[in-house]
Formats: structure tokens, sequence, C-alpha cells
């Protein structure tokens, strides 16, 4: 498995999600097609041609419009698509600031206290409430991995980490590798990153405790999100749980035709 981050000027986060044997032992994810990311708001000339380079065709943007209206994606010269795709359906950072009250009406006309950001709240919230997004953000990805796409929010922690433990899952990739690959983004946040954020952090779409919310990627809650999912929905929870919300049935098999090499292929 590689976790290790590509060296993108302008992200923390940027990684390959390919490397990964499945669980059978009989293939791995290929590399070189799916790629996650932090913001893409401070990429240079450099980095956009090390995009370009990469074979990049599809940019999948998964935070919402008050984020994406104060930190663009600095695509300018990448020829890829940009899909906005705002995985909290633009409720979490909406263009417009909300006060207390609206977000107490809003709290009780859609039983989400958007209120709390703790990170457990925010991964409840994000199954409980917004499955259609995420559903589509996996058949999005089916459907343009073979071209070389790259999905980022924020961090690159949160909405990307469960799109992309939720993509693992379907390729067959193991609950211990899923959750490596999720928690290794802490190290690639630390430093650096968190110094960004605290000076842009108004603008990054991140409250609450920030070295807690912006830099965390702790196991255990990708374990129990994933865990709760299967609790619900049996032996192959996150597939049942995605076409229960609309995924494509034909998303699954898309991805592992795309992305699924045997294992005895090198890698490039």
């Amino acid at each position: 498995m590689s976790l290790e981050r590509i060296d993108i000027e302008g992200t923390f986060n940027f990684r390959d999600i390919g490397g990964s044997p499945t669980s059978a032992g009989e293939s791995n994810v290929g590399t070189g097609k799916v790629y996650r990311s932090d913001g893409l708001a401070q990429l240079t000339d450099r980095s956009r041609a090390d995009i370009r380079a990469l074979g990049v065709s599809t940019v999948v943007d998964l935070r919402d419009v008050g984020e994406r209206s104060k930190l663009p994606d600095a695509l300018e010269g990448i020829d890829a698509e940009l899909i906005e795709l705002p995985i909290f359906d633009d409720r979490f950072f909406p263009a417009k600031q909300l006060s207390r009250e609206e977000m107490k009406k809003a709290a009780e006309e859609t039983g989400m206290d958007l209120s709390d950001r703790s990170l457990s709240k925010i991964y409840d919230l994000m199954i409980g409430h917004f499955g259609t997004r995420l559903a589509l953000a996996v058949d999005v990805i089916a459907q343009r991995c073979e071209g070389g796409v790259v999905f980022h929010c924020s961090a690159g922690k949160d909405r990307t980490g469960v799109v992309a433990a939720f993509i693992l899952t379907l390729l067959g990739v193991g609950r211990h590798e899923i959750l490596d690959e999720y928690s290794i983004t802490s190290q690639h946040l630390s430093g650096g990153f968190l110094e960004n954020i605290v000076r842009n952090f108004a603008d990054a779409g991140i409250s609450g405790n920030l070295a807690e919310t912006a830099t965390a990627a702790p196991p255990e809650l990708m374990a129990k999100t994933l865990d709760s999912i299967d609790a619900k929905y049996g032996e192959n929870g996150v597939e049942a749980y995605l076409l229960d919300h609309g995924m494509d049935p034909a998303s699954p098999e898309k991805l592992r035709r795309q992305l699924l090499t045997p294992a005895d292929v090198v890698a490039p």
C-alpha cells in the first residue's frame, strides 16, 4: 500500500488511493488513476504541471459553496473538468453565514443540528443525512476513474476520507488497510498544514477545535463509522448503504474493472 503523499506544491495531503491488496489476495488496487487531496486553491504553475503529468482529467470538489467561493480551486491551465459535488449539500458552509437563530430554525426543519462541529458529530451527520451525496460521489468517480480523477475537500480527510474508504471497501480492500490509509492523513496534516489553516481558517471551511477538526484522523472514528453501517446493512454494508441511497448498481463493477489489477502485476 502506498501511504506516501505526492509532492504537489501548494497541497499537504495529495496522494494516490491505489496500491492496496484486496482481502482475497488475488488483486491489487491499481495506481495512477484515482487521487485524493486537500484543497487545491494554492496550486502553482509547477504543481499544475505535475497534476497534468499525472493524467488527471476530472477534479471533484466535495466542499460547500462557502468554502469554494472563498478558496476556489486554482486549476487554470489544467485540462480537467471541475465537478462541484458538495457532500454536505451546501448546508455546513453556505454562501452566507447563518445566524444562531437561523441555524436553530434550520435544525428544527431538517432534524440536523449543525452547530456541533465535533468530528464524531460531523461523521454521524454525514452518514445519517448525506448518503445520497456520498453515493453520487462514488458514481462520479466510478464514471471518471479511467481518465484520471482527483477528489478533495478542505483538509482531504473527512469527506474525502469517507469517500476513499467507501471506494476501497467496494474494491475489496481489508478494513485494516482502509484504516491505515485513512489515519495516515494526520501525519501529512501536521506542521505546515496546521500553520496554514491557522492563518486562513476563517476561509477554509474548518471550525471548532482547530487542531482536532483540521488535522485529526483517528482510526477508531472511521472504524466506528464503518461498523455502524455494517451493523445496519449487513456483511456488504457499505455497498448496501450506497445502493440504498441511490448509487448506480453498476458503479462497484465499474470501479473493480477499472482499478483492480492481478496481484502478480507490479504497479508502475
